[in-house]
């Protein structure tokens, strides 16, 4: 049977005979994506609308927006969205960078998509940041609970309304990617970011599991989640915070929902967890494909589709990652404390990380560790040289096909099961 995953720009296709698969698994169980005119009923066509229209008028409204390492179909979504936006006396649009690169081409990209937009609108009254982590101007908006100081962009602390644009998906552990991140870490320093993600060590710090979890009250526990909740009320205080959510998938709409942001980002915690978790058996052989661009564009970032499925394969299993890294490792800020710090032995990975005051980034090469420990092999299909590919643990494959038929030869009966897309979907095991 011939499969294709995504790869970078495009698709890699290898054969597996049909009674090898195990299953064949992508994001959003086949739903079909959203027409211009239902997303416009979505957003446009509600009564929240009508609300948001009356409470940005004549106010300084913050629009903010995912960064380029992030495939959220803006545009699409602004098409609709810039309705609500003209009632406003001012326009700020923020891109919620994080920890990731400010200057990139894919910002820039985004930038001009979000200028010629409001352009063609005829909206004249906006400007677009790009937030810095380190460079920025911070406002200091007090301390949490759990000792996270919180630094934010003070280009934002004289917004009256917030609207977030957010892509509703699995995170492994902050619960999911939802509006509360585009202030922590969307807009936060670096330091309240590393002392926030520090959390991330704790064992319910995972996915499936947020505070704003309203339909499922045993999935609220999760400390990381509840931190960047409690930063992001110290930042906006008593201003209205609204969202337009949607759950995509290869830059399909499949499902949008715009109204106040707790309320609206509950309704897409049930969904995703609906149409984008699924129990498996575990298996001992495994393809675990990112997504394609920008999701597999470095190791940094595409590592997250691995933390998704790595419950469904059994110890001493082996796992074949499709991850291009056409911009090779990850950014140069993330090196030091993500693969200066897994190319260690094993040993000294998990003594520093466990051991040592976290550091940012630190949480990566621990979980690649773990991984890594209790699989046979972990084969990394990617543009990345060998030498550095065997550098990090990993096992390097040129070719998908040669490491499928050596599974097969050495078990003709071998049950594979082929994920596509997982950096938006999660695995349970059964």
């Amino acid at each position: 049977m011939k499969i294709e995953i995504s790869y970078g720009k495009g698709k890699v296709g290898f054969d597996v005979p049909e009674k090898n698969i195990a299953g064949i698994i992508r994001p959003g169980k086949s739903q079909p994506g959203l027409t211009g005119e239902q997303i416009n009923a979505a957003i446009l066509n509600v009564d929240a609308s009508k609300e948001f229209v009356n409470a940005v008028r004549g106010k300084r409204l913050c629009v903010l927006t995912p960064d380029g390492t992030r495939d959220l179909p803006i545009k699409t979504i602004l098409q609709s969205a810039t309705e609500l936006l003209k009632a406003a006396k001012q326009i700020r649009f923020i891109i919620c960078t994080g920890t990731h690169n400010a200057k990139t081409e894919r910002n820039e990209m985004l930038m001009n998509e979000i200028k010629s937009l409001m352009t063609e609108k005829g909206i004249s009254n906006f400007d677009i940041i790009v937030h810095d982590c380190e460079k920025a101007e911070f406002f200091n908006a007090g301390i949490t609970s759990r000792k996270t100081e919180v630094l934010y962009n003070s280009a934002v602390k004289d917004a009256e309304v917030f609207l977030a644009l957010s892509d509703v998906k699995h995170h492994y552990f902050a619960g999911y990617s939802n509006p509360v991140k585009n202030f922590v870490p969307g807009i936060c320093s670096y330091k309240t970011t590393e002392q926030n993600h520090s959390l991330s060590l704790d064992e319910r710090s995972g996915f499936g599991r947020h505070p704003w979890h309203l339909q499922q009250v045993d999935s609220q526990d999760n400390p990381l989640a509840a931190d960047q909740v409690e930063a992001m009320e110290k930042i906006i205080g008593s201003r209205d915070f609204w969202a337009v959510v949607m759950i995509s998938s290869n830059n399909n709409i499949q499902w949008v929902k715009f109204g106040k942001a707790k309320e609206a980002a509950a309704e897409a915690f049930a969904k995703a967890d609906e149409w984008n978790i699924y129990e498996v058996e575990p298996v001992e052989r495994m393809i675990v494909s990112c997504g394609g661009t920008p999701n597999d564009i470095d190791l940094y970032i595409g590592q997250r589709a691995l933390e998704l499925t790595k419950q469904a394969i059994i110890d001493g299993g082996e796992i074949l990652f499709a991850c291009e890294c056409e911009k090779g490792i990850g950014a140069e800020r993330t090196m030091e404390h993500f693969w200066n710090l897994l190319v260690k032995p094993m040993d000294e990975i998990f003594a520093q990380v466990k051991n040592e005051p976290y550091k940012l980034f630190s949480h990566k090469p621990l979980r690649f560790a773990e991984l890594i420990k209790r699989l046979r092999e972990l084969w990394l299909y990617s543009s990345l040289s060998e030498e550095m590919v065997k550098a990090g643990h990993l096992y390097p494959a040129s070719n998908i096909q040669d490491v499928v038929d050596g599974w097969i030869k050495e078990r003709p009966d071998v049950k594979i099961l082929v994920v596509d897309g997982a950096n938006k979907l999660a695995l349970k095991a059964v």
